[in-house]
């Protein structure tokens, strides 16, 4: 019987059983159900079939998926119709701790967005510095001009081109 004392030796402590494992119900919480058990009476009132784990996962599994996915096409349709973004690098002057690079990216899609252009000095080999600069929001079908400071490359003037990705 669980919960009930044994009877010990003399001088030492009375035995007790540990209590038989429980958990609550799927469907409404109530404590107390058997680990055999996913729904309690009130739940599953007629005595029907339990899920049993592989489906209670399998679902939880399935859900994260179509989740994923429609997370994906709404990403997709957000970001169609922004770019491609042509950028140029039209001036290089010294800065304080770098260079001032002035730069012009024109959006040639349909859709007012921002990109990010990377600088890098051509002559230099595969791997050589590069840097990251992030453009303001630019409308469909303008340019914009901005200067950027950019440490990587020093503070000798030098000339640098810009690669803009679409996003």
């Amino acid at each position: 019987m669980a919960g009930s004392t044994a009877s010990a030796a003399p001088g030492r402590a009375p035995l007790v059983e540990a209590p038989e494992p429980t958990h609550a119900c799927i469907r409404c919480g109530r404590p107390g159900l058997p680990p055999e058990k996913a729904l309690c009476e009130d739940c599953n009132p007629l005595e029907l079939a339990q899920p049993s784990a592989t489906q209670v996962h399998g679902i939880a599994a399935l859900g994260i998926i179509v989740f994923v996915a429609i997370l994906a096409v709404l990403g997709r349709w957000a970001l169609s119709g922004t770019g491609p973004f042509d950028g140029t690098v039209t001036g290089v002057a010294q800065a304080s701790g770098g260079l001032a690079v002035t730069l012009v990216v024109e959006n040639q899609g349909r859709k007012a967005g921002e990109t990010t252009c990377r600088i890098s000095d051509p002559s230099s080999s595969a791997g050589g510095p590069q840097e990251l600069v992030q453009t303001p929001i630019i409308q469909p079908g303008e340019s914009s001009a901005f200067t950027s400071i950019v440490t990587h490359f020093g503070t000798t003037v030098i000339a640098l081109t810009a690669d803009c990705q679409s996003p």
